[in-house]
């Protein structure tokens, strides 16, 4: 059986934070393997947000809201999670996509399919009118190409830089031609008069050969997945002559790393991540499960080693005081570094030491204090009550109950927001309890939201 420390650290690393209730019934499980299986059984229509105005920029807050109560509320967080980092890695901006709806589209579709195969998952997103947009595949025609979409394909999205000629680049925008939007509506439209037809060599291989034309710029897919072969011109010299599918593999398998696990990829976990995926046909869950039942992810390195992104870091917050989505501000999002449907570039968000400077921990300073006053609007003037995620604490408790007893009321406090510190800070939290009359004690649900120990995930 899993030990509970394994169990609360794959859930912090999943599903945001380990929640009491599910720490219990994973840890009744016969493995750790079926524990990751329990939390990769996800539903398959997890629902969508519903729109209260029609104003784009309110529809994007709502839609961040959803999404935030669904990380930190819904029954299956990690498919919540897949999503996030799908979203960072296929990247689309409602800056430049600007409609709403098409963005909830693209945020829906990592949410249902992010947990299915990397083949399925990108011919799906590529001719979502998202992606169209943000890569103006939309305007790649024969007669004029643009080569943004079939180039980010291969350099960030499937391959990484280095791994691919420009021959590969310009067979590939062409095989790309047709797929466009139609600007009044937005919706996809399949554009026969832009396509270009013809055969080409892409990777090694020949494509576009197929009798149905919108399916030609699905053959490049194919290909990196498939029986591509990295060309000897290509800038990366370790991968030339080397299969296509082994690279994506290997490149899909350490940004995965990165993000689950945080740090420097073992040779051996990524082999065998590679393995899987390739044995598999990119097949996600099997990918997911070898990396997170490998005995490297739980080593005390990793254990250690990832500081919370922004969302992340919100998500714990509101578990911990049981808080909607709308209590964190986009704008305070986008202060510490990472507003959804907002990613920098196509690169996306970077990882861990990325978030750590001292204009993104000032920002997180703001969402935790957004976040404590929301859950005790009434601690002085309403219902006299803390509200929190196990329960509630009243004035009366604080400045009576617990009026001799700072320590106690540390521990109280603690347990109803389902939070674990280290001793260093408990300490410092009780030093602040005992330096402040009883009635200011309720600050203490800030000072805890804003400690080390819920940066860190």
């Amino acid at each position: 059986m899993p030990t509970q420390s394994d169990i609360t650290h794959l859930l912090r690393r999943t599903e945001f934070v380990a929640r009491p209730a599910r720490v219990t019934a994973l840890m009744a499980k016969p493995s750790l393997a079926a524990a990751v299986a329990d939390i990769l059984a996800v539903p398959a229509n997890p629902g969508t947000v519903t729109f209260s105005s029609t104003d784009q920029y309110v529809r994007g807050s709502e839609l961040v809201a959803f999404w935030l109560d669904r990380m930190a509320f819904g029954p299956k967080p990690m498919q919540e999670h897949m999503a996030l980092f799908w979203h960072g890695h296929f990247c689309s901006s409602q800056r430049k996509v600007q409609i709403a709806t098409r963005m909830r589209d693209q945020i829906d579709l990592f949410r249902t399919a992010g947990l299915s195969d990397l083949g399925t998952l990108l011919k799906r997103m590529a001719v979502q009118p998202a992606m169209l947009r943000y890569l103006d595949n939309a305007k790649n025609k024969a007669t004029s190409p643009n080569q943004n979409f079939a180039r980010e394909l291969m350099e960030l999205f499937v391959l990484g830089v280095g791994n691919y000629s420009e021959a590969d680049v310009e067979a590939s925008t062409l095989a790309w031609t047709g797929h466009s939007i139609d600007s009044t509506t937005m919706n996809y439209v399949w554009r026969p008069d832009w396509h270009n037809g013809s055969h080409k060599t892409f990777l090694g291989r020949t494509i576009n050969t197929g009798t149905n034309p919108t399916r030609h710029a699905y053959d490049t897919i194919d290909v990196m997945l498939g029986a591509g072969v990295v060309p000897t011109s290509a800038v990366t010299l370790a991968n030339r002559g080397r299969p296509t599918r082994q690279v994506a593999a290997d490149f899909i398998s350490r940004k995965l790393w990165a993000e689950f696990a945080g740090t420097s990829p073992p040779a051996a976990v990524i082999a065998a991540m590679r393995a899987t995926a390739m044995a598999t046909n990119f097949a996600i869950k099997p990918w997911l499960t070898t990396m997170l039942t490998r005995p490297e992810f739980y080593a005390m390195d990793v254990r250690t080693g990832l500081v919370r992104s922004p969302v992340a870091y919100s998500v714990a917050m509101m578990a911990a005081t049981g808080q909607r989505g709308d209590a964190v501000s986009v704008r305070y999002l986008q202060a510490a570094g990472q507003r959804p449907l907002y990613p920098p570039d196509v690169s996306g968000w970077k990882t861990n030491r990325y978030w750590v400077n001292a204009g993104a921990m000032a920002a997180r300073a703001t969402i935790a204090t957004a976040v404590a006053k929301r859950a005790q609007l009434g601690y002085w003037n309403g219902d006299g009550l803390i509200h929190l995620a196990g329960g509630t604490l009243s004035h009366a408790e604080v400045t009576g109950t617990y009026a001799d007893r700072p320590a106690d009321l540390v521990r109280r406090i603690l347990s109803l927001m389902h939070v674990k510190v280290a001793t260093p800070t408990f300490t410092a939290l009780v030093n602040y309890a005992t330096a402040i009359t009883p009635p200011e004690r309720n600050q203490l649900v800030r000072l805890i939201l804003t400690c080390p120990d819920m940066h860190l995930a």
